[in-house]
């Protein structure tokens, strides 16, 4: 799979940006659920390991799907539409 692009790079950054101003307020496994979704993405999308836009999407589903009653915001969705946007 490509890396993603300086675009989607970009786009990236921001999500990760939004997961820390709401780590700031979650505690717990939450707060430990949301830091494992983004925290190989720094290196993974500039080409350190294995860079799957699916891989990243679904540890961004596991985190939503087990903590759906207190989400801030929709990574999934947003995520989505930054890395596959025909769908």
């Amino acid at each position: 799979m490509p890396l993603p692009s300086e675009q989607q790079r970009k786009g990236l950054c921001e999500l990760m940006h939004n997961a820390f101003v709401e780590l700031r307020y979650l505690e717990g496994e939450q707060a430990h659920d949301l830091a494992y979704a983004f925290h190989n993405l720094p290196l993974e999308m500039y080409g350190w390991g294995q860079w799957s836009s699916e891989e990243f999407i679904g540890r961004l589903r596991c985190y939503q799907s087990k903590h759906h009653e207190h989400l801030g915001f929709n990574y999934v969705d947003a995520a989505q539409k930054l890395l596959n946007p025909a769908t």
